[in-house]
């Protein structure tokens, strides 16, 4: 397997030196940072080195006035360091970096809250009275991310930090229980009408307006519900995991090997203390802070009377205020608060766990804010403008075409680059124009273009999702990523199938 690895990475990385003696480089960072990752199976570093590189390039170019004004005409490593600043003020301008980064860490804060209540612990002892063997542990993995449906940082860290002291107990790999997390956490949140994504594609889509003899709603949510059915790579990557946990389908190699070498801990013996049912915590101790979450997450405050003031019953009413922020931003000021207030835990073990939540998620951030500064040097190579102009430029596009073609260009763009909102947020009109030209199937196409993004989000080894579940699991994020790789090209070669058939039959 590792020797496969090498020689793929390597393949990468002469890709990568081609591109750039033909003059794409705006391909050549990703490229990059995919070989080197593959290679090393690190993270941080390959996403470095991706951006150095990146950076060279363009102080080779002059700069960029557009995404990094201040810099032009610096050399490296001047313009990377003035980058990384300009990258960050841009997004925390923009609300995408700061929000993203705001919300891992308070997650990571809201976690630790919740171990050091005892909460996840009494969760794991409940679930223990009805889980009695390896498989029932990864059919309840399974099941309960989809009581996270509303974003896939929520689900990808609460079920994975909630099940692994409960797959440990059963010797399952946790690069398995990583595995199944990422057959539910990104591609649950496009088939409910209620996330982050399902809210930020939607606007996209509703801001197109009426499109030929295609008219799309003003509302987000029902304008990103003519997608939904479309989402075959979402969709297959649910029926999969399902089939995974309930043996259907056999490990594979990468899962296989990580499964043998798992050492199921002996039962330790713990001494019996005066209060017993105090340090195993309480079950509402994990309850109410995750329902305050979900609520909160949901629906706006109480005193919002914009919002609680109208008596008209709609869709927006009550898809159109989610906010993971708030959300997330309210639950842990409540279990602080509760936590406090009610003795749970004394004031210095709270204090302590909020900051150790904090400090866990410091890795993360950093790979984080480096796959935010590779999206922007690549963009600042024309990484955008390579995309939409080849997109158009192949020959054999028609309408039959369009769907797959959307679909696997995309897909392996996302995986490559790690970011998908943006790609998305690009392709959108040009997408709705290719469709209304070439006398394709809208929904069938918008579709297509969310499933590839969604594809590229769930198979790419850096993205931010892939970084929160093997942090969430405590697996090697580069062990992770490749060894659940062989199910993501299935997923990815099944849905392609669809979209060409349906291509030609729709």
């Amino acid at each position: 397997m590792k020797s496969i690895s090498t020689i793929i990475g390597v393949a990468l990385l002469f890709l990568s030196a081609l591109c750039y003696f033909i003059n794409w480089d705006a391909l050549v960072p990703a490229f990059t940072v995919l070989g080197i990752a593959i290679i090393t199976r690190k993270a941080l570093e390959p996403l470095i080195i991706g951006c150095a590189l990146g950076f060279i390039l363009l102080a080779s170019k002059g700069g960029s006035t557009e995404f990094f004004p201040e810099g032009k005409g610096m050399i490296f490593p001047l313009n990377m360091f003035d980058g990384l600043f300009s990258s960050i003020s841009r997004d925390a301008h923009d609300q995408g970096l700061i929000w993203v980064i705001l919300v891992c860490i308070l997650y990571g804060a809201f976690v630790q809250l919740l171990v050091a209540s005892g909460g996840i612990r009494a969760v794991a002892t409940y679930s223990e009275n009805h889980v009695k063997t390896k498989q029932q542990s990864l059919i309840m993995t399974y099941f309960l991310s989809f009581f996270f449906f509303l974003d896939d940082y929520l689900s990808a860290l609460s079920v994975g930090n909630t099940m692994r002291p409960i797959t440990d107990k059963f010797g399952v790999s946790r690069a398995k229980l990583a595995l199944v997390l990422s057959f539910v956490c990104v591609p649950l949140t496009v088939v409910f009408p209620i996330s982050t994504w399902t809210i930020f594609y939607g606007t996209q889509l509703s801001a197109l307006g009426n499109i030929g003899d295609v008219s799309v709603s003003p509302s987000a949510i029902q304008a990103f519900l003519g997608t939904i059915p479309y989402n075959f790579s979402a969709w297959i990557s649910l029926i999969l995991g399902g089939l995974v946990v309930f043996k259907v389908v056999p490990d594979l190699k990468g899962i296989r090997d990580a499964e043998a070498e798992v050492v199921i801990p002996e039962p330790k013996e713990e001494k019996i203390r005066k209060n017993p049912a105090k340090k195993a915590g309480k079950l509402y101790y994990f309850i109410m802070p995750l329902l305050v979450l979900v609520w909160c997450t949901i629906f706006p405050y109480p005193y919002d009377m914009d919002y609680w003031g109208s008596l008209t019953f709609s869709s927006d009413m009550i898809f159109g205020s989610i906010d993971a922020l708030r959300g997330i931003a309210t639950a842990v000021v409540f279990t602080y608060l509760y936590f406090l207030i009610f003795r749970v835990i004394k004031f210095d073990k709270i204090s302590r766990h909020f900051v150790m939540g904090l400090e866990t998620i410091t890795f993360v951030l950093a790979v984080l804010a480096f796959t935010y500064l590779l999206k922007d040097v690549q963009n600042a190579l024309g990484f955008n403008e390579f995309v939409t102009s080849h997109l158009q430029g192949i020959s054999w596009l028609n309408r039959s075409t369009l769907p797959f073609i959307v679909f696997a260009l995309v897909s392996w763009i996302c995986w490559a680059t790690g970011s998908n909102w943006g790609i998305y947020a690009i392709l959108v009109p040009t997408t709705a124009l290719l469709s209304h030209s070439l006398g394709a199937n809208f929904w069938l196409s918008q579709g297509a273009l969310v499933s590839g993004t969604v594809w590229g989000a769930a198979a790419c080894f850096f993205s931010d999702n892939r970084v929160l579940t093997a942090q969430s699991c405590k697996v090697d994020m580069m062990k992770h990523g490749i060894s659940q790789f062989p199910y993501q090209l299935i997923i990815f070669g099944v849905s392609a199938v669809m979209y060409f058939i349906c291509g030609f039959i729709m």
